[in-house]
């Protein structure tokens, strides 16, 4: 029973001692520049609201390259993209209207951060513009 709990001991005293040893910092690294979009999701009040970020390719509309979904608190999100590149970003989610915009990312040699935020329009505020415009 002895020999067993150092044995164990051992291992995990190695374990330690390989994983502090080879401790580093790590860094995303990718073989090719990159574009990452980011930026804020909110509503035409300002809000931030959280709804899906799909990326489509601007030559084909059905076929999704990526998505995120924006942070209900923040309204953030963040998608990576090549570089150089059309997309068409479709924003969808509870209570807003279907939003889609054109993006191009901009060409480059190194990993590059691009900035874009949405406003996007809820549902109530539609209906009401709506109404109004009966009237």
């Amino acid at each position: 029973m002895t020999s067993k709990i150092t044995k164990i001991a051992a291992i995990v005293v190695m374990g330690l001692i390989i994983n502090l040893t080879g401790t580093r910092q790590a860094d995303a690294q990718f073989s090719k520049a990159v574009v990452l979009l980011r930026g804020t999701v909110r509503t035409d009040k300002g809000k931030a609201h959280s709804v899906k970020v799909s990326v489509r390719a601007a030559g084909d509309r059905a076929l999704e390259i990526t998505n995120s979904k924006s942070n209900s608190e923040s309204g953030a999100y963040l998608v990576v993209l090549q570089a150089n590149k059309k997309y068409w970003v479709h924003l969808e989610g509870d209570d807003i209207l279907t939003k889609d915009e054109l993006i191009e990312t901009p060409s480059t040699s190194k990993t590059v951060q691009m900035d874009k935020d949405f406003a996007v329009t809820t549902i109530s505020v539609a209906k009401s513009l709506v109404k109004a415009g009966m009237q």
